[in-house]
């Protein structure tokens, strides 16, 4: 099996038909007709049933197109390694970051890491729930922070720190907030806004929400505030991000009848256990495990 063999399938596929594929590839289309063949006289199975006028992928062809597409783009992601290592490019870290701990847990090792490696190149990617670790688990990022939540044991992690979550709502928006505790019937036809799930494969379920309760989703802190402070529902938020507002009393923390109005959530800097860490990568890790 040959890169141009699964080059010449995937195209294929995303083409519709294999004069499509040669096109798009810049071959006859009897070349890409004989590399697909040789992938299936390789391995004893049909990628496409030929009934039909267009080639339609087989059951076994779907499961290989799945794996090809994967390997075919990591081999696509070496090559391009290996051309910027050849220019003496600088080296990149790539994190995968829950948006709740966007601050301020890591930016002073951050900082000293940058003064240890000036010529590094960081991406950051932010992420809610399922997509702090979709982006791991499809090797797209070297590290991830974030809650315990979705950890199994394909995950190796350490605790980095904690952060505080408070239930808050404007004032004037439950009579009494602040000096009572809440019924949950109060709050159940009241917007409850939520942290949209960033992740497309397996989404998990919120936590901390009221069961038949209404709901509301945006994309991120920033908006979800500027709502709450616009009166326009209520919500669990990282304290850390409403401190002066909740000073100045522009917000209001919330006690709710049996409901999780404040807790501690531990986070985790978090990898693959069985995929090798770049140095760059181990060498934060390490930054992160000594301070």
């Amino acid at each position: 099996m040959t890169n141009e063999q699964l080059r010449a399938f995937l195209a294929v596929v995303d083409e519709g038909s294999f004069r499509g594929a040669a096109a798009s590839l810049f071959k006859t289309q009897s070349t890409v007709s004989a590399a697909v063949r040789s992938l299936e006289e390789a391995f004893g199975f049909q990628l496409f049933s030929r009934d039909a006028y267009r080639p339609r992928l087989t059951a076994e062809g779907k499961a290989f197109y799945r794996q090809a597409r994967h390997v075919l783009g990591q081999v696509q992601e070496l090559e391009a390694l290996g051309h910027r290592l050849a220019k003496g490019e600088a080296p990149s870290l790539s994190l995968s970051l829950s948006a709740m701990c966007a601050s301020p847990l890591w930016l002073d090792t951050v900082r000293h890491f940058c003064g240890e490696h000036p010529r590094m190149r960081l991406h950051l990617s932010t992420q809610h729930l399922s997509g702090v670790l979709e982006l791991l688990r499809r090797e797209k990022v070297d590290l991830a922070m974030g809650p315990h939540t979705g950890l199994d044991d394909q995950f190796e992690y350490i605790e980095i720190g904690t952060i505080d979550m408070v239930t808050v709502a404007a004032p004037g928006y439950l009579e009494g907030a602040g000096q009572r505790v809440i019924p949950q019937s109060e709050l159940r036809n009241r917007p409850h806004i939520l942290i949209s799930d960033t992740g497309s494969l397996a989404p998990f379920d919120h936590v901390n929400v009221l069961v038949g309760g209404e709901r509301w989703y945006v994309g991120d802190y920033q908006v979800k505030k500027e709502l709450l402070m616009a009166g326009l529902g209520w919500a669990r938020i990282p304290e850390h991000m409403v401190v002066a507002e909740l000073g100045s009393r522009q917000l209001l923390a919330l006690e709710v009848e049996n409901f999780n109005s404040r807790s501690r959530l531990p986070i985790y800097l978090i990898r693959l256990r069985d995929l090798p860490l770049s140095e760059l990568a181990q060498a934060f890790w390490l930054a992160m495990l000594r301070d």
